[in-house]
């Protein structure tokens, strides 16, 4: 999932960087800086940026150029909003390409295929669902966290797909050899997306800021 440069389509690379600044540029006007360096968040979103760091750092050699590992993505956005979390994962993940000699030019456009695209998929999915779905904490854990983050998995294996196609791969290949792992990871992702969102909700309640215990605990 994380690309080499020498596995990244020409302009791909450069391509990222761009999406990358533009990415952070727009997400620091909504990340509300003085209350999260005055308030107790910014230890959370720190210690949340060092599980994101040895998260993506598991990883597993697919192929040359190709590595796999799971992203937290869904769980740190349901945690500390889009905004906030994109900020954390841009440095978990570069912690992670610095701790596992990663190519830097390459880091950006894996930041932006693995980290802001399921970012986003997963505030926009989070929105959808909180205003479709019954108000409980079942429907909180094992729709928002657990199949939302699978669905990003496939989302991001299937962005990575499509750049190796672009780059001149064959299609048969990457259908069979190497999409099939991201439905795995799907589960891989799910499990550990809805542990973490149970402990958190049940536990501490107050840190989830999509989490609203009046709406999903009260009066039920």
């Amino acid at each position: 999932m994380d690309f080499s440069l020498d596995t990244l389509p020409g302009g791909f690379a450069s391509g990222g960087a761009l999406l990358a600044i533009a990415a952070l540029l727009y997400e620091a006007r909504l990340a509300g800086w003085r209350a999260l360096i005055e308030g107790p968040v910014l230890g959370r979103l720190l210690g949340a940026s060092v599980m994101l760091m040895l998260l993506w750092s598991l990883k597993a050699n697919l192929a040359p150029g190709f590595r796999l590992h799971l992203l937290g993505v869904t769980v740190a956005v349901l945690t500390f909003g889009r905004a906030r979390a994109i900020f954390a994962i841009a440095i978990g993940s570069l912690a992670a390409a610095l701790g596992t000699s990663t190519e830097l030019a390459a880091w950006p456009f894996n930041f932006v295929l693995l980290g802001v695209l399921p970012a986003w998929l997963s505030h926009w999915a989070d929105r959808v669902l909180q205003s479709r779905l019954p108000n409980h904490l079942f429907v909180f854990i094992f729709a928002n966290a657990c199949a939302v983050s699978a669905a990003c998995m496939v989302a991001v294996g299937a962005g990575a797909s499509l750049v190796q196609a672009l780059g001149g791969a064959e299609i048969g290949p990457i259908l069979e050899d190497y999409l099939p792992y991201f439905l795995l990871l799907g589960f891989a992702e799910a499990w550990l997306s809805g542990m973490a969102a149970t402990l958190l909700v049940v536990f501490c309640p107050g840190w989830v800021a999509s989490f609203d215990d009046r709406r999903y605990l009260l009066n039920k």
